[in-house]
């Protein structure tokens, strides 16, 4: 019994280090090639990550999408836009384009 409680107590604290991370990224595109920079985000396990996306790129519309989040958004030159999610699994999670996949790739590591 003793041992249910100390399990208990740990889950309950390392919950409580879980913050709110706010991260802006921004695309950009510079002799043909486009990016989202920081091209890392780095996280918690047990975050609650917003992330404010804004695209500079002229040629329009640019997606965002972390498959293993379930985060999709499409981005329209000039206007942010915000994804919010809970980082629940920690490891290394590939960040791309839905649209163009070619163009626009990064990660996103969850610490655990």
């Amino acid at each position: 019994m003793k041992m249910l409680v100390v399990l208990a107590a740990f889950v309950l604290s390392a919950s409580a280090f879980a913050e709110k991370r706010q991260i802006t990224i921004v695309n950009y595109e510079f002799e043909g090639v486009k990016q989202w920079l920081p091209g890392t985000i780095i996280v918690k396990k047990g975050d609650d990550v917003e992330i404010t996306l804004i695209n500079n790129v002229p040629s329009g519309i640019h997606g965002f999408y972390i498959p293993d989040f379930k985060v999709r958004k499409e981005v329209k030159k000039g206007v942010k836009e915000v994804v919010t999610f809970k980082a629940d699994k920690d490891g290394l999670f590939p960040m791309k384009c839905h649209m163009h996949p070619a163009h626009v790739g990064g990660q996103l590591l969850v610490l655990p």
